[in-house]
């Protein structure tokens, strides 16, 4: 993944209400939510929510030869930020949509959305995703869960360090560095 793409993905994830507005202090305050995951409990996903949850995250960021979603700690970073970041209101909207995608799935053939065959998780996120002019439901708290979930990801430090390798933001000009000529 290139830097201009993490930082149109960290833009996207900007767009949500309740992050600060300057790229760099949304990038500090993930990486500051990131410290506190060990020791912080789920506070607002009730089982079958957090269950949702990492099963989404896990399919948009799969693990393969880098980390997934869930390896960094996404659903908990995701729950860290509706406990103490999302208002009332936001939070409720969310959760509702959780809801609203676990009853989409019954259509589908299973009561809770993790119960789908892969094929159909697949289709149900292709719609969901197709979906941007919803301001509630499924769609909606689908692309905040999108959002967050690329937030969390590449503010985690294993994928800053091991993944990108790349300094977001640099502390300041380094004037002793070698200039080498372009041939």
């Amino acid at each position: 993944m290139r830097r201009r793409e993490v930082v149109r993905f960290l833009g996207a994830a900007l767009a949500l209400p309740f992050l600060p507005r300057g790229a760099e202090a949304a990038i500090q305050l993930g990486k500051s939510l990131h410290e506190r995951l060990g020791d912080v409990p789920f506070r607002t996903l009730n089982g079958d929510q957090r269950a949702l949850v990492t099963n989404i995250a896990e399919l948009i960021i799969p693990e393969t030869d880098t980390p997934g979603a869930t390896s960094v700690k996404v659903p908990e970073f995701i729950d860290l930020i509706l406990t103490e970041w999302a208002s009332d209101d936001e939070k409720a909207t969310f959760l509702a949509g959780l809801s609203d995608i676990d009853a989409r799935s019954s259509a589908m053939g299973s009561a809770r959305f993790v119960g789908l065959p892969a094929a159909k998780k697949m289709e149900l996120m292709t719609t969901l995703d197709a979906a941007t002019a919803d301001k509630t439901g499924a769609a909606f708290t689908f692309h905040r869960l999108k959002a967050l979930t690329v937030y969390g990801y590449f503010t985690s430090k294993p994928v800053e360090e091991d993944i990108l390798k790349v300094q977001m933001f640099f502390n300041g000009y380094q004037g002793n560095v070698p200039f080498t000529p372009a041939v």
